[in-house]
């Protein structure tokens, strides 16, 4: 029996258990004052150190929640790491690559810190110097600050959800929400164990595992390793969310991978140890393209 469908059969239980990914809820957040304030501040580039990088620098809502590139340039330099998506993140466990942050507040506040270099003092500054701001800022939060910045991207994040997915639609009974090619993806996807790691309401997001349990994954990327120093997290990564993966090209943690089906490809060889027919990656890619969700008011491309 391969690992992860071991994994699987432990998390499951029997063939009868319940399906190991849920659906997004269908209500979408609704809007609030603190939310709207976080959607002016997520797309303000005054909250970066040199007063020209936004938080949609990186997360682009029209596109996939990322940027498309493998790594995105930063006035450090380039970042060591592939810009995951903003959408749903609110249903992860874990954060950030190396799975080491918990909460969406402490991720707000490290990428403002070493991605876009705030300086504190200079930004609640200009942020109190605009009269709109400011008015918002003392109503919600008694005035401007580090936290109530904070806990307006926060806000607006929570509201970053795409329900309503052929995927979520079948889970609810559907039939004919998925297509044969895609419903038959599916089945494999559970057969082959990759709902051992990819499973709950955000098909991922909540695990960290080894990459390469049968191979090598060409990079030098420690992996976990990096935070903790232990030697058992060398190459161990938290399991991303496979939600609106189809939009979210490049992949992998260094955005070495261009497509979707070599994703699929290598993810068998190096988590399997298998390969897999042309056939069985086109019904694995037309499962994962279900999972393509809606935001709204912008919308991510169809």
């Amino acid at each position: 029996m391969r690992l992860f469908t071991l994994l699987l059969f432990l998390t499951l239980g029997s063939a009868g258990a319940a399906e190991p990914i849920l659906p997004l809820p269908e209500i979408r957040p609704a809007a609030t004052p603190a939310s709207r304030l976080g959607r002016r501040l997520f797309h303000d580039p005054r909250l970066s150190g040199s007063g020209r990088l936004s938080c949609t620098h990186c997360h682009r809502l029209d596109r996939g929640g990322d940027d498309d590139r493998p790594r995105p340039p930063l006035p450090t330099g380039p970042h060591p790491h592939n810009t995951p998506t903003v959408f749903n993140a609110r249903y992860n466990h874990y954060l950030h690559w190396y799975g080491d942050l918990d909460t969406l507040e402490e991720q707000a506040r490290v990428a403002l810190q070493r991605d876009m270099q705030v300086d504190w003092p200079a930004v609640l500054a200009r942020l109190s110097a605009d009269p709109d701001y400011a008015a918002s800022f003392r109503r919600l939060y008694g005035g401007v600050s580090e936290t109530a910045v904070i806990a307006a991207l926060v806000a607006f994040e929570r509201t970053l959800v795409t329900p309503d997915a052929p995927f979520d639609r079948f889970l609810r009974g559907d039939t004919e929400a998925l297509t044969p090619r895609q419903r038959r993806g599916y089945v494999l996807f559970k057969r082959l164990g990759c709902s051992a790691c990819h499973q709950g309401v955000n098909v991922g997001g909540n695990l960290r595992q080894k990459l390469g349990v049968f191979g090598r994954y060409p990079s030098d990327d420690p992996g976990r390793f990096a935070v903790t120093g232990r030697p058992q997290d060398l190459g161990v990564f938290r399991v991303p969310s496979l939600r609106n993966v189809a939009l979210t090209a490049p992949y992998f943690h260094d955005g070495r991978v261009k497509t979707l089906e070599k994703a699929v490809s290598l993810m068998a060889e190096l988590q399997l140890g298998i390969r897999l027919t042309e056939a069985e990656i086109q019904d694995l890619v037309a499962f994962l393209h279900s999972l393509t969700g809606r935001w709204k008011p912008e919308g991510i491309r169809p």
